[in-house]
């Protein structure tokens, strides 16, 4: 069976961590959780949940993306559009 496969978004860019690492600092809560939660773990138990499990059909969005979205929203109470414009 092949492996999943999920769609890229944004990662590794042009500047990389260095916008993050400008923006965000050092001893902020996102990084802490970051560095905390093994997101990879999300990714592999959520994928066999979607239909074709990220193998047939168009790739998925990663499922470890969702979920940190998601969690952003609650942590700070966010309509749909704020996240958007948070997470931008």
């Amino acid at each position: 069976m092949e492996n999943p496969r999920s769609k890229e978004t944004g990662r590794d860019t042009f500047f990389g961590d260095y916008l993050y690492d400008q923006v965000v600092p050092q001893d902020h809560f996102l990084r802490k959780l970051r560095q905390i939660v093994d997101w990879e773990y999300f990714t592999k138990r959520l994928i066999k949940l979607y239909k074709g499990q990220g193998v047939v059909g168009k790739p998925p969005f990663d499922p470890a993306m969702v979920l940190k979205v998601e969690v952003l929203a609650y942590l700070y109470k966010l309509s749909e559009r704020q996240v958007e414009v948070y997470v931008n």
